[in-house]
């Protein structure tokens, strides 16, 4: 039969470990093959990232094997030995990935490559901000007491998943997913959608945050010097008049004479 060469260019990275996903479900009442995993690489220079439960599910990837991305944004896996007999490394090892994958990476990727030159708000750092996540089916959700019944078995609220993400600082955003047709309802996909959704409510927050900090005057050495000595900071053309309004009497401001609290 005829004989073919391959001629593909792809992207890889050799897997150093993977950590699995726990259930996010802390009553541990729903079940599922994978939720997901954190690959490391062992090539230098590369972090650790995250893959979906649909690419756990699929391609089982092992320790040692290759996590492969094809010039379409396709992901996929190699065994060790399939990957190292078929490909070579290439003679420009720093070619760019194409970004055409419509997986939640694909913008991340492509802002690294287009617009990451200041300080900006990154995946990694929402997800370190939550602390624990929780759902809520809106059918078991409701508590019956005297001012709402028992809802009943056929409600359409037990088509309603609701994602409540407990932030480090206390605060909790919440995200929704409602299903339209029972018939479609799917446990995981509501509670990854519901997340998804949740996650969104972070951004705005966090952006909101970084501006802040940006915002916030620097002190300048010759600031920091002042504050020590106990004099006006050069480049604070206010500093005498708020050192005034620190130091005088209130009885002067009121054209009073001295009061007892200023004698």
């Amino acid at each position: 039969m005829p004989k073919y060469q391959c001629h593909k260019q792809v992207w890889a990275l050799k897997i150093k470990a993977i950590a699995r996903k726990p259930n996010p479900d802390p009553t541990g009442r729903s079940a599922a093959s994978s939720y997901g995993a954190t690959i490391t690489p062992s090539e230098d220079g590369y972090g650790a990232f995250d893959v979906s439960p649909e690419y756990m599910d699929k391609h089982q990837p092992e320790v040692g094997g290759y996590y492969v991305v094809y010039e379409d944004g396709y992901k996929s896996y190699s065994p060790a030995a399939a990957f190292e007999s078929g490909y070579s490394p290439s003679a420009d090892p720093h070619v760019a990935l194409p970004v055409v994958d419509p997986g939640p990476d694909s913008l991340e990727r492509e802002i690294q490559a287009k617009a990451n030159n200041g300080p900006r708000v990154t995946p990694a750092a929402l997800k370190a901000e939550i602390v624990s996540e929780w759902y809520i089916n809106g059918a078991t959700g409701v508590v019956p007491d005297d001012f709402q019944p028992t809802v009943p078995a056929d409600s359409p609220l037990s088509l309603l998943t609701i994602c409540v993400l407990v932030l480090r600082n206390g605060f909790t955003v919440h995200g929704v997913s409602a299903c339209a047709s029972p018939e479609n309802f799917n446990e995981e996909i509501g509670r990854r959608i519901a997340r998804e959704n949740a996650e969104r409510e972070i951004w705005p927050l966090l952006g909101f945050r970084l501006r802040d900090e940006l915002a916030r005057p620097v002190l300048t050495e010759a600031d920091a010097a002042a504050d020590l000595a106990g004099t006006p900071r050069p480049d604070n053309p206010t500093a005498e008049s708020a050192d005034f309004l620190a130091n005088v009497k209130a009885c002067d401001l009121a054209g009073d004479a001295p009061c007892e609290a200023c004698q």
